[in-house]
């Protein structure tokens, strides 16, 4: 039964818990259940189950009707993975982590609303930068990674501000709005203004590319880059912890507990974990959505909330239109992995250090600390991201551990290097081999892409419709994104069956 308030609620449902692609589900399609929680273990939750939902509902992944969730795994939540730890109370964030109560209003709500915990980012201490050379700097708070030389310091003000009031310029929802001769890779984008030729420009903006998107300025489209920096409210935005940031607070009880409070805010058993989607038939105004277990479930209106690089493991018939279809094929997802590794004690703060790092030569490429005392929780969580990821997902897992270990030790200098390697607990995730979601934290397109298939993303075909974090008008590639984007379907399906009842 649904409150007015309840119902309201259920409308952003439809991005944290997703209608997934994929190969065959190793465990049985079944009902979600408080009990399973909403911290990810080695528990995958296969105890008794409550009655399977009907097969014939008013709406896939939509609240405020009959309605049904499909997630493919055990783990609700997506890209907001919340890992319960072994060694202490807390718990270590693989995926989504921070959220802005000032910028990211909705999905703080969300916090609000279910009585989450949240905490602000630490931001005390100095600031540590390694170049491509390898060379270390310690920065004070103000004077994010600045260089010491004024030649380099003057290249680096000028490449801040073009990428910042370009970004400023984009119109989000207007794709050919973007200058034509310059819809060209970000690289060449660069290369426009005499920027890319200048070595240290360039690995700045290898670094940046890469912790945005997950890729190469090569591989991404200027204009594209631009978007996603504009929709996250800029440049400085993206990479600052301060009230303006988008590392401003996280939550205590983990991101995935958002997804786990809507869950519950359903109806008992209408969400299915262990269900990936096989195919999706419309016929006759109706659709029926079959799952890898053979299982078919009718429904008047379907959101596919899964990322656009993994939409050709679902068989659409009729098949999606060109243009989406197209769209699909030119995705490429970003090479993402997190790596959260706790200690017994937060010594870099100790050492006058705020726990915040970036390394343009890798493998850890920028990290922030997260501490709680009252979990006993002392943790810095390490980014590896682009070319740098692909190479180092190469390595055996036991090397992937120790040169991250050991690069910290590095970078954070002889004096602290026995204190980098103490570690307590080592967690990870490499997003690009998660069957699911092949990457992270979002996929990107090329030069010239999003001119041509921008109105393509979101737009509705028959009764199917489409959010997911890309689609996202602002803050793409975050929760907030992927809130957003699923109310924006929600409200696409609402409006649709409203229209049907008035027919």
């Amino acid at each position: 039964m649904y409150t007015k308030h309840g119902a309201r609620l259920l409308l952003s449902v439809s991005l944290l818990l997703r209608a997934v692609p994929g190969v065959a589900a190793v465990e049985v399609s079944r009902p979600w259940t408080p009990a399973d929680g909403h911290l990810g273990d080695t528990n995958n939750g296969c105890d008794q189950s409550p009655p399977l939902p009907p097969s014939e509902v008013d709406v896939i992944v939509v609240g405020g009707y009959t309605t049904l969730v499909l997630e493919a795994t055990h783990l609700l939540g997506g890209k907001s993975r919340s890992q319960r730890l072994k060694t202490g109370p807390g718990i270590a964030e693989l995926g989504a982590t921070w959220i802005n109560n000032k910028t990211q209003k909705t999905v703080y709500e969300y916090s609000e609303r279910f009585g989450l915990d949240t905490v602000v980012q630490y931001t005390d201490g100095d600031t540590i930068f390694q170049g491509e050379d390898g060379e270390v700097t310690r920065s004070t708070p103000g004077d994010d990674f600045e260089p010491e030389d004024p030649e380099l310091a003057l290249q680096e003000a000028a490449w801040s501000l073009l990428i910042e009031e370009s970004a400023a310029k984009i119109n989000v929802s207007d794709w050919g709005s973007f200058p034509e001769k310059k819809d060209v890779s970000f690289a060449d984008w660069l290369d426009i203004y005499k920027m890319w030729e200048k070595p240290h420009l360039r690995a700045l903006s290898r670094g940046l590319s890469r912790a945005i998107v997950g890729r190469e300025p090569e591989d991404i489209g200027a204009h594209y880059f631009l978007d996603y920096i504009k929709s996250g409210g800029g440049l400085r935005s993206l990479m600052f912890e301060d009230q303006e940031g988008a590392q401003f607070q996280w939550i205590k009880q983990g991101t995935t507990a958002i997804a786990t409070s809507l869950a519950e805010a359903m109806t008992p058993g209408s969400v299915l974990i262990h269900s990936p989607v096989h195919s999706v038939v419309q016929q006759n105004g109706i659709s029926i959505i079959t799952i890898e277990s053979g299982q078919s479930f009718r429904a008047k209106k379907v959101i596919i909330a899964v990322t656009q690089n993994v939409y050709n493991k679902i068989t659409f018939s009729p098949p999606l239109p060109c243009d989406k279809r197209n769209l699909v094929s030119h995705t490429k997802p970003g090479i993402y992995a997190k790596m959260p590794l706790t200690y017994s004690k937060s010594w870099w703060r100790d050492a006058g250090l705020v726990g915040k790092f970036t390394s343009l030569a890798g493998p850890a490429c920028f990290g922030w600390e997260i501490s709680d005392a009252s979990q006993d929780l002392y943790a810095l969580m390490v980014f590896i991201a682009g070319s740098i990821a692909e190479k180092w997902g190469a390595l055996p897992a036991d090397e992937k551990e120790t040169s991250i270990i050991e690069h910290l030790g590095e970078i954070f200098g002889k004096d602290l290097a026995n204190e980098a390697r103490d570690v307590r607990e080592v967690q990870y995730v490499e997003w690009t081999t998660e069957e699911y979601f092949l990457g992270g934290p979002t996929t990107t397109l090329g030069a010239g892409m999003l001119r041509k298939y921008g109105a393509a993303m979101r737009e509705p075909f028959e009764n199917l419709h489409f959010a997911g974090t890309e689609t996202a008008f602002e803050w793409k590639g975050y929760l907030e994104g992927a809130v957003t984007a699923g109310q924006r379907a929600a409200q696409e399906v609402v409006d649709g069956l409203t229209e049907t009842k008035k027919a």
